[in-house]
Protein backbone atom coordinates (compact mmCIF):
# COMPACT_ATOMS: atom_id res chain seq x y z
CA UNK A 1 0.00 0.00 0.00
CA UNK A 2 1.39 3.46 -0.99
CA UNK A 3 -0.31 6.71 -0.45
CA UNK A 4 -4.11 6.91 -0.03
CA UNK A 5 -4.68 6.82 -3.46
CA UNK A 6 -2.22 4.33 -4.63
CA UNK A 7 -3.10 0.53 -5.03
CA UNK A 8 -0.11 -1.70 -4.75
CA UNK A 9 0.60 -5.37 -6.30
CA UNK A 10 0.94 -8.43 -4.07
CA UNK A 11 3.48 -10.92 -5.94
CA UNK A 12 5.35 -12.03 -3.33
CA UNK A 13 4.94 -15.28 -1.04
CA UNK A 14 6.12 -15.72 2.35
CA UNK A 15 8.85 -18.23 2.47
CA UNK A 16 11.00 -17.33 5.35
CA UNK A 17 11.15 -19.46 8.37
CA UNK A 18 7.96 -19.30 10.72
CA UNK A 19 8.45 -16.79 14.00
CA UNK A 20 8.90 -18.26 17.26
CA UNK A 21 6.99 -17.00 20.51
CA UNK A 22 10.33 -16.78 22.58
CA UNK A 23 9.10 -17.11 26.48
CA UNK A 24 11.06 -14.74 28.68
CA UNK A 25 12.30 -14.98 32.25
CA UNK A 26 10.32 -11.94 33.20
CA UNK A 27 6.91 -13.87 32.45
CA UNK A 28 8.14 -15.80 35.68
CA UNK A 29 9.04 -13.07 37.85
CA UNK A 30 6.88 -10.60 36.48
CA UNK A 31 4.47 -8.88 39.54
CA UNK A 32 0.88 -9.00 39.98
CA UNK A 33 1.13 -6.04 37.02
CA UNK A 34 1.63 -7.85 34.39
CA UNK A 35 3.82 -5.13 32.82
CA UNK A 36 6.50 -6.58 30.28
CA UNK A 37 9.86 -4.37 31.17
CA UNK A 38 12.52 -3.34 28.87
CA UNK A 39 16.21 -2.09 28.77
CA UNK A 40 17.89 1.08 27.31
CA UNK A 41 21.46 0.17 26.45
CA UNK A 42 23.96 2.81 26.68
CA UNK A 43 24.34 3.04 22.60
CA UNK A 44 24.98 6.65 23.56
CA UNK A 45 26.21 9.27 25.70
CA UNK A 46 29.64 9.16 28.21
CA UNK A 47 29.68 5.05 28.65
CA UNK A 48 28.96 4.17 25.44
CA UNK A 49 30.97 1.74 24.35
CA UNK A 50 31.31 -2.11 22.98
CA UNK A 51 31.79 -3.56 26.13
CA UNK A 52 29.51 -1.15 27.99
CA UNK A 53 26.98 -2.25 25.53
CA UNK A 54 27.75 -6.32 26.19
CA UNK A 55 27.99 -6.10 29.80
CA UNK A 56 24.86 -3.31 30.08
CA UNK A 57 22.64 -6.23 27.70
CA UNK A 58 23.94 -9.60 29.34
CA UNK A 59 22.96 -7.77 32.93
CA UNK A 60 19.53 -6.65 31.54
CA UNK A 61 19.01 -10.52 30.50
CA UNK A 62 20.17 -12.08 33.26
CA UNK A 63 18.00 -10.06 35.42
CA UNK A 64 14.62 -11.26 33.23
CA UNK A 65 14.01 -7.71 30.74
CA UNK A 66 11.43 -9.05 28.06
CA UNK A 67 13.74 -6.81 25.79
CA UNK A 68 17.17 -4.37 24.92
CA UNK A 69 16.09 -1.23 23.15
CA UNK A 70 18.82 1.35 21.70
CA UNK A 71 18.62 4.95 21.23
CA UNK A 72 18.26 6.95 17.74
CA UNK A 73 20.03 9.77 16.59
CA UNK A 74 22.46 10.70 13.61
CA UNK A 75 23.89 13.92 13.42
CA UNK A 76 23.65 16.26 16.74
CA UNK A 77 24.73 19.51 16.60
CA UNK A 78 27.71 20.87 18.89
CA UNK A 79 27.05 21.70 22.21
CA UNK A 80 23.43 20.15 21.67
CA UNK A 81 22.64 19.84 26.02
CA UNK A 82 21.78 15.98 24.77
CA UNK A 83 23.63 13.02 25.65
CA UNK A 84 23.06 12.26 21.71
CA UNK A 85 26.62 13.86 20.17
CA UNK A 86 28.17 10.40 20.94
CA UNK A 87 26.04 8.07 19.81
CA UNK A 88 26.39 4.29 18.10
CA UNK A 89 24.06 4.06 15.38
CA UNK A 90 20.67 2.34 16.70
CA UNK A 91 20.46 -0.39 13.88
CA UNK A 92 23.97 -1.55 13.58
CA UNK A 93 24.33 -1.50 17.62
CA UNK A 94 21.05 -3.96 17.40
CA UNK A 95 22.82 -6.26 15.08
CA UNK A 96 25.75 -6.53 17.42
CA UNK A 97 23.49 -7.38 20.51
CA UNK A 98 21.49 -9.86 18.57
CA UNK A 99 24.75 -12.41 18.31
CA UNK A 100 25.06 -11.34 22.09
CA UNK A 101 21.78 -12.08 23.26
CA UNK A 102 20.00 -15.29 22.42
CA UNK A 103 16.53 -14.58 24.07
CA UNK A 104 15.19 -11.33 24.90
CA UNK A 105 13.76 -9.00 21.60
CA UNK A 106 15.47 -6.56 19.94
CA UNK A 107 14.33 -2.53 19.75
CA UNK A 108 14.61 0.88 18.60
CA UNK A 109 13.11 3.70 20.93
CA UNK A 110 12.31 5.63 18.83
CA UNK A 111 13.27 5.54 15.26
CA UNK A 112 13.41 8.61 13.55
CA UNK A 113 13.06 7.67 10.03
CA UNK A 114 11.73 10.53 8.62
CA UNK A 115 15.59 11.61 8.33
CA UNK A 116 16.27 8.13 6.20
CA UNK A 117 15.54 6.48 3.08
CA UNK A 118 12.66 4.32 4.46
CA UNK A 119 13.58 1.70 1.63
CA UNK A 120 17.08 1.05 3.07
CA UNK A 121 15.69 1.43 6.69
CA UNK A 122 13.15 -1.72 5.58
CA UNK A 123 15.79 -3.55 4.23
CA UNK A 124 18.09 -3.00 7.19
CA UNK A 125 14.94 -4.11 9.53
CA UNK A 126 14.57 -7.57 7.64
CA UNK A 127 17.80 -8.15 7.92
CA UNK A 128 17.81 -8.04 11.47
CA UNK A 129 14.89 -9.93 11.68
CA UNK A 130 16.44 -12.50 10.11
CA UNK A 131 19.68 -11.87 11.78
CA UNK A 132 17.98 -12.33 15.51
CA UNK A 133 15.78 -15.03 14.82
CA UNK A 134 12.38 -12.93 14.68
CA UNK A 135 13.04 -10.99 17.48
CA UNK A 136 13.14 -6.93 15.94
CA UNK A 137 10.42 -4.92 17.62
CA UNK A 138 10.00 -0.77 16.74
CA UNK A 139 9.45 2.52 17.79
CA UNK A 140 9.36 5.27 15.24
CA UNK A 141 9.08 9.13 16.46
CA UNK A 142 9.28 12.12 14.47
CA UNK A 143 12.41 13.80 15.24
CA UNK A 144 12.43 17.43 17.87
CA UNK A 145 16.16 18.96 16.40
CA UNK A 146 15.63 21.25 13.51
CA UNK A 147 19.53 21.44 13.30
CA UNK A 148 20.18 17.62 13.03
CA UNK A 149 17.70 17.22 10.36
CA UNK A 150 19.56 20.26 8.64
CA UNK A 151 22.84 18.32 8.81
CA UNK A 152 20.94 15.18 6.95
CA UNK A 153 19.17 17.72 3.99
CA UNK A 154 15.97 16.85 5.86
CA UNK A 155 13.06 18.83 5.64
CA UNK A 156 11.58 19.39 9.23
CA UNK A 157 8.75 20.68 8.73
CA UNK A 158 7.34 17.98 6.60
CA UNK A 159 9.02 15.19 8.51
CA UNK A 160 5.12 13.97 9.89
CA UNK A 161 4.24 13.30 6.74
CA UNK A 162 7.05 11.62 5.73
CA UNK A 163 6.75 9.26 8.49
CA UNK A 164 3.14 8.19 8.18
CA UNK A 165 4.19 7.47 4.65
CA UNK A 166 7.34 5.40 5.45
CA UNK A 167 5.71 3.32 8.04
CA UNK A 168 2.78 2.31 5.43
CA UNK A 169 5.94 1.38 3.06
CA UNK A 170 7.71 -0.49 5.36
CA UNK A 171 3.85 -2.19 6.30
CA UNK A 172 4.08 -2.67 2.47
CA UNK A 173 7.18 -4.07 1.60
CA UNK A 174 6.69 -6.82 5.38
CA UNK A 175 3.83 -8.02 3.53
CA UNK A 176 5.34 -9.20 0.39
CA UNK A 177 3.35 -6.59 -1.71
CA UNK A 178 6.40 -5.23 -4.54
CA UNK A 179 4.87 -2.24 -5.77
CA UNK A 180 4.42 1.06 -4.20
CA UNK A 181 4.02 4.81 -4.70
CA UNK A 182 4.21 8.00 -2.66
CA UNK A 183 4.61 11.70 -3.90
CA UNK A 184 5.55 12.20 -0.07
CA UNK A 185 8.16 10.46 -0.37
CA UNK A 186 9.32 11.26 -3.94
CA UNK A 187 9.75 7.18 -4.35
CA UNK A 188 7.80 5.08 -6.72
CA UNK A 189 8.71 1.25 -7.91
CA UNK A 190 7.24 -1.97 -9.14
CA UNK A 191 7.88 -5.53 -9.73
CA UNK A 192 10.46 -4.83 -6.80
CA UNK A 193 11.78 -7.90 -4.40
CA UNK A 194 12.30 -7.74 -1.16
CA UNK A 195 14.10 -10.91 -0.18
CA UNK A 196 14.69 -12.73 2.00
CA UNK A 197 11.43 -12.00 4.18
CA UNK A 198 11.25 -11.52 7.36
CA UNK A 199 11.00 -14.06 10.09
CA UNK A 200 8.23 -11.82 11.80
CA UNK A 201 4.65 -12.31 9.58
CA UNK A 202 3.96 -9.11 11.34
CA UNK A 203 6.14 -6.35 12.75
CA UNK A 204 5.08 -4.75 15.86
CA UNK A 205 5.35 -0.72 15.78
CA UNK A 206 5.08 1.65 18.78
CA UNK A 207 4.39 5.50 17.55
CA UNK A 208 6.97 7.95 19.88
CA UNK A 209 5.22 11.67 21.13
CA UNK A 210 2.38 13.14 22.84
CA UNK A 211 1.27 15.36 20.42
CA UNK A 212 -2.17 15.17 18.73
CA UNK A 213 -0.49 14.11 15.66
CA UNK A 214 1.77 11.42 17.11
CA UNK A 215 -1.19 10.04 18.97
CA UNK A 216 -3.29 10.11 15.88
CA UNK A 217 -0.45 8.08 14.32
CA UNK A 218 -0.28 5.20 17.33
CA UNK A 219 -4.36 4.95 16.94
CA UNK A 220 -4.08 4.60 12.74
CA UNK A 221 -0.78 3.39 11.85
CA UNK A 222 0.53 2.09 14.64
CA UNK A 223 0.27 -1.09 17.53
CA UNK A 224 0.97 0.91 20.57
CA UNK A 225 1.77 4.34 21.89
CA UNK A 226 4.88 5.22 23.22
CA UNK A 227 5.62 8.70 25.29
CA UNK A 228 8.04 9.34 27.55
CA UNK A 229 6.69 9.47 31.05
CA UNK A 230 6.04 12.74 32.33
CA UNK A 231 4.51 13.68 36.17
CA UNK A 232 1.76 11.47 37.14
CA UNK A 233 -0.98 13.80 36.60
CA UNK A 234 0.30 15.32 33.85
CA UNK A 235 0.64 11.76 32.18
CA UNK A 236 -3.13 10.59 33.40
CA UNK A 237 -4.45 13.89 30.94
CA UNK A 238 -2.43 12.33 28.18
CA UNK A 239 -3.88 8.83 28.64
CA UNK A 240 -6.92 10.37 28.77
CA UNK A 241 -6.89 12.46 25.81
CA UNK A 242 -5.24 9.54 24.07
CA UNK A 243 -8.01 7.02 24.56
CA UNK A 244 -10.85 9.79 23.44
CA UNK A 245 -8.48 10.93 20.56
CA UNK A 246 -10.73 8.10 18.57
CA UNK A 247 -12.19 4.73 18.53
CA UNK A 248 -8.75 2.86 17.37
CA UNK A 249 -7.06 4.27 20.40
CA UNK A 250 -9.56 2.91 22.63
CA UNK A 251 -7.52 -0.74 22.13
CA UNK A 252 -4.17 0.13 21.34
CA UNK A 253 -1.22 -1.10 24.01
CA UNK A 254 0.67 2.29 26.18
CA UNK A 255 4.15 1.51 25.74
CA UNK A 256 5.69 4.10 28.52
CA UNK A 257 9.89 4.94 28.17
CA UNK A 258 10.90 5.61 31.79
CA UNK A 259 14.24 6.69 33.08
CA UNK A 260 15.99 4.52 36.04
CA UNK A 261 18.30 5.72 39.07
CA UNK A 262 18.64 4.14 42.40
CA UNK A 263 20.90 6.41 43.49
CA UNK A 264 18.59 9.56 42.96
CA UNK A 265 16.61 11.10 45.62
CA UNK A 266 13.36 12.55 43.55
CA UNK A 267 11.28 10.51 41.44
CA UNK A 268 11.08 13.78 38.72
CA UNK A 269 13.94 15.22 36.54
CA UNK A 270 14.10 17.45 33.45
CA UNK A 271 14.68 16.08 29.70
CA UNK A 272 17.53 17.30 27.79
CA UNK A 273 14.74 19.40 26.50
CA UNK A 274 13.63 20.62 29.72
CA UNK A 275 10.42 18.76 29.52
CA UNK A 276 9.70 17.50 33.52
CA UNK A 277 9.57 13.31 33.48
CA UNK A 278 9.81 10.85 36.24
CA UNK A 279 12.19 8.35 36.86
CA UNK A 280 12.49 5.00 38.75
CA UNK A 281 14.62 6.50 41.48
CA UNK A 282 16.07 5.22 45.08
CA UNK A 283 12.75 4.47 46.64
CA UNK A 284 11.32 1.31 46.73
CA UNK A 285 8.40 2.10 48.12
CA UNK A 286 7.66 5.32 45.50
CA UNK A 287 8.90 3.36 42.94
CA UNK A 288 5.81 0.45 43.25
CA UNK A 289 3.53 3.56 43.49
CA UNK A 290 4.32 4.95 40.35
CA UNK A 291 4.10 1.42 38.61
CA UNK A 292 0.74 1.31 40.44
CA UNK A 293 -0.23 3.81 38.83
CA UNK A 294 0.42 3.53 35.60
CA UNK A 295 -0.64 -0.34 35.88
CA UNK A 296 -4.52 1.88 36.88
CA UNK A 297 -4.26 3.83 33.26
CA UNK A 298 -3.52 0.97 31.09
CA UNK A 299 -0.14 0.97 30.96
CA UNK A 300 1.12 -2.72 29.44
CA UNK A 301 4.83 -1.91 28.89
CA UNK A 302 7.62 -0.23 30.36
CA UNK A 303 11.01 0.59 28.63
CA UNK A 304 13.74 1.65 31.57
CA UNK A 305 16.15 4.19 30.46
CA UNK A 306 19.89 3.68 33.01
CA UNK A 307 20.95 6.30 32.07
CA UNK A 308 18.96 9.10 30.88
CA UNK A 309 21.47 11.90 30.96
CA UNK A 310 23.92 9.64 29.24
CA UNK A 311 26.45 10.39 32.24
CA UNK A 312 25.74 6.91 34.23
CA UNK A 313 28.71 4.69 34.49
CA UNK A 314 28.39 0.99 33.38
CA UNK A 315 28.40 -0.30 36.80
CA UNK A 316 25.49 2.19 37.85
CA UNK A 317 23.24 1.06 34.96
CA UNK A 318 24.19 -2.46 36.22
CA UNK A 319 22.78 -1.42 39.98
CA UNK A 320 19.90 0.21 38.05
CA UNK A 321 19.17 -3.06 36.26
CA UNK A 322 19.07 -4.74 39.23
CA UNK A 323 17.07 -2.26 41.10
CA UNK A 324 14.16 -2.98 38.19
CA UNK A 325 14.67 -6.90 39.08
CA UNK A 326 13.87 -5.92 42.32
CA UNK A 327 10.49 -4.49 41.58
CA UNK A 328 9.64 -7.38 39.45
CA UNK A 329 10.32 -10.48 41.96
Amino acid sequence: MGDKNVEPRRKMSRVGPSSRNQKNDINKRRNDRGMKFGVCVPNYGESSSTEALRNVALEAEQAGCDSLWTTDHILMPKNSGTPYERIFDSITTLAYLAGINKRVKLGISSLIIAMRNPVVVARQLVTLDNLSGGRLMLAIGVGWNEKEFAHLGSNFHSRGKRVDASIRLIRALWRGETSFKSRVLSLEFSDAVFEPRPVQRHLAIWIGGTSKAAMKRAATLGDAWHPNLQPLDQFAKLVADFRESSPEAKTKGICVRIGIDPRAEQSEYKSPQGERRIMLAGNMAQNKQILSRLEELGVSYVVAVPSPDGKASVPNQMDAIKTLSKLLS
